[in-house]
């Protein structure tokens, strides 16, 4: 009897446009904020208009800082190692940097060369990488994006494009990474032992 409470079901529906949540999830959150204490219904609206008002994306990397400071504190930080990771989007540069091993900076991508998709290069972020490499004092390219087809495509697309920069080494995370896995799916141990023992690519 949805129909009766449109209030309802356009909540049902805004919700179900968030990942992972089907239907079912969506229709218990709805019924949840229906009862829920004002206060937490205030404090809920709160923390997402304070998300989306003070945080944004680095200008330089393209990873998430506050509205603040752009470039982030690690574009900046000349204490930093002159390696550049090279992830798919920013929840992996997140779950890199609180493994706390490894000390060099990043460039997110935002996606991965998926010409069926229509995730062409000009589509991501690799001009804007290769522009860093010339601007920057870069001695390594780690990429720490999934071995899958996607993934394979776009280191050999990347470094194509630099490996007449002789001087620069391209190495990727170790073995102990299953192929296609995404880092969110890793743990933390074998996480840091694929940083510790990357592997060059000639």
């Amino acid at each position: 009897m949805l129909y009766k409470y449109p209030e309802i079901s356009k909540v049902i529906e805004v919700f179900q446009k968030l990942p992972l949540v089907g239907p079912k999830t969506s229709e218990k959150i709805a019924f949840f904020l229906v009862q829920a204490d004002q206060t937490l219904i205030n404090e809920i609206i709160g923390s997402i208009r304070e998300l989306r008002s003070n945080i944004k994306k680095c200008s330089n990397c393209f990873g998430i800082t506050s509205v603040e400071r752009d470039p982030c504190s690690i574009c900046i930080d000349n204490n930093r190692e002159p390696i550049l990771c090279i992830v798919e989007d920013f929840k992996d540069q997140i779950l890199i940097e609180s493994a706390q091993n490894f000390n060099g900076k990043y460039h997110i991508l935002e996606g991965l060369i998926n010409p069926i998709e229509g995730k062409t290069p000009e589509k991501l972020r690799i001009k804007e990488l290769i522009d860093r490499v010339h601007q920057e004092n870069v001695k390594e390219i780690l990429f720490a994006i999934p071995s899958s087809i996607e993934g394979d495509i776009t280191v050999e697309y990347i470094v194509s494009k630099l490996k007449q920069r002789k001087s620069l080494v391209f190495s990727r995370l170790a073995v102990g990474v299953p192929a296609g896995s995404h880092l969110e799916d890793i743990d933390k141990i074998t996480l840091i032992n694929a940083l510790k023992n990357r592997k060059r690519i000639d």
